[in-house]
């Protein structure tokens, strides 16, 4: 198996010892190998099972399965726990092993792979008179990183979306480069897309921010705004409190000759650098504007966060009324075929008048946040997603399936589910005997039932 970007290949032999052969000098027949390319999109998974107790029932989106072929020498015994595969992804194609070579010439460098060349790579950077928000989404040029990658890594190398790809000095490409590796490797280790570091951000850390200016209305760095605009078909962020500088701010030296080069700091390379372009011309949508946060999937902020930083606006009817029936049950809800602004007042005016509802919400938002260790296991990565609120349906363990991430979860409930069920369980002590039961919040006319059964 060998990943290169978002991009899989999966080697299959015809023999059991693949070393047995050994035409290509690597201990491998390339003419009898099966390729298979996979690219899983936003919501592959390719989890593995135990064939005799979990394996679940091959759906629609189930693109191929695989199991585990016990030799016959092996006693009957160990045949009854073999594993199994199920793949589901947006891209599943097969062929012989030209199929890796074309697809892999085709992709760039990829931060995660110690055979990456960024010399390689800022050759083609300064010859470039795209934006260096555009090549950084450019799977031929850099392999791997994503639309929230791409703002973190930007902001974090300090360097403005729209800067030119020729006026970019090597300092400046190195620091994309290193960002980008340092980036993706806690993204690999961690299972989760965090990019807030708490060495060198740790109050924003402790606030429990995961990430700088994506989808953000203000820097979590400097608190100045985030403006956001189209950028190829995709939302670009960036911070203009100060954090990431214009491309005119860059540099105060004299515009330098056609002809001076730019030397590499690792090899011996030299290249002509290009004269500096007059920047990208943008359609009247394009230009940045104070970005106004939306309801992510993708990246989700959690409910408490969004609350309190942007009002009831910011949450959904149905994230509004579990919020109205945590802090009041069910006898304030708006009827459920009220619209959304309907729901928006009713919360508003409950906020109002629960004070210290309101320090409650203030106080669980702001949690401390630690960074996991290094090569955590997949549960625990599922584990560590539920507990920060991100949603599963973009941003999710692709080794398990929904029901094991599930059971993940179930062994380290999420704290925001545990404060939900006590606000809506409390115990009581019995009157007579001393016996303790739980009595769920109810309407009046429920509760005045429950206790006629009950024979009070």
């Amino acid at each position: 198996m060998e990943a290169v970007g978002k991009n899989l290949f999966a080697f299959f032999s015809p023999h059991d010892d693949i070393s047995s052969s050994s035409n290509n000098g690597d201990g491998e027949d390339i003419d009898d190998l099966v390729v298979m390319h996979v690219h899983f999109g936003m919501s592959g998974m390719w989890p593995i099972f135990n064939t005799t107790s979990e394996e679940p029932e091959v759906k629609p989106t189930t693109r191929l399965r695989l199991e585990e072929i016990v030799p016959t020498s092996f006693s009957s015994s160990t045949t009854t726990n073999k594993i199994c595969t199920h793949l589901s992804a947006m891209t599943v194609t097969h062929g012989d092993y030209t199929l890796y070579t074309s697809k892999k010439a085709t992709l760039g460098e990829d931060p995660l792979r110690s055979d990456a060349n960024p010399n390689h790579l800022f050759t083609k950077i300064i010859k470039s008179k795209k934006s260096i928000g555009q090549l950084l989404m450019d799977q031929s040029l850099f392999a791997g990183p994503g639309n929230i990658y791409r703002a973190e890594i930007l902001f974090l190398a300090g360097v403005y979306p729209t800067t030119i790809g020729n006026t970019l000095d090597r300092s400046t490409f190195d620091k994309i480069w290193n960002v980008s590796v340092q980036l993706l490797r806690r993204g690999y280790d961690t299972g989760s897309i965090l990019t807030v570091d708490g060495t060198l951000d740790p109050s924003v850390a402790a606030r429990g921010e995961r990430r700088y200016i994506y989808n953000q209305s203000r820097c979590a760095r400097c608190n100045g705004k985030v403006s956001s605009w189209d950028m190829s078909g995709r939302t670009c962020y960036a911070c203009e409190g100060g954090c990431q500088p214009k491309q005119s701010l860059l540099s105060t030296s004299p515009e330098k000759s056609k002809e001076e080069l730019a030397i590499g700091q690792d090899e011996d390379i030299a290249v002509a650098t290009k004269p500096k372009s007059k920047g990208v011309k943008r359609k009247q949508g394009e230009q940045p504007k104070q970005h106004v946060p939306f309801i992510s999937h993708c990246a989700p902020v959690n409910i408490s966060q969004r609350l309190k930083d942007h009002g009831p606006e910011r949450l959904t009817i149905k994230e509004i009324r579990s919020t109205i029936e945590q802090i009041v049950g069910t006898n304030a809800l708006p009827f459920k075929s009220a619209n959304k602004a309907t729901h928006v007042e009713a919360l508003r005016n409950l906020l109002q008048k629960e004070s210290s509802v309101q320090k409650a919400t203030t106080s669980s938002s702001s949690r401390h946040y630690y960074l996991p260790s290094p090569t955590i296991s997949a549960e625990d990565a599922a584990r560590e997603k539920a507990t920060s609120g991100e949603n599963r349906a973009v941003e999710h363990i692709a080794e398990l399936s929904r029901e094991q991430a599930i059971n993940a979860i179930a062994v380290t409930p999420s704290p925001t589910a545990e404060k939900r069920k006590r606000k809506k369980v409390r115990r009581v002590g019995g009157e007579d005997d001393g016996e303790e039961f739980v009595e769920k919040r109810k309407s009046p006319r429920r509760k005045l039932l429950h206790n006629e059964k009950r024979g009070k």
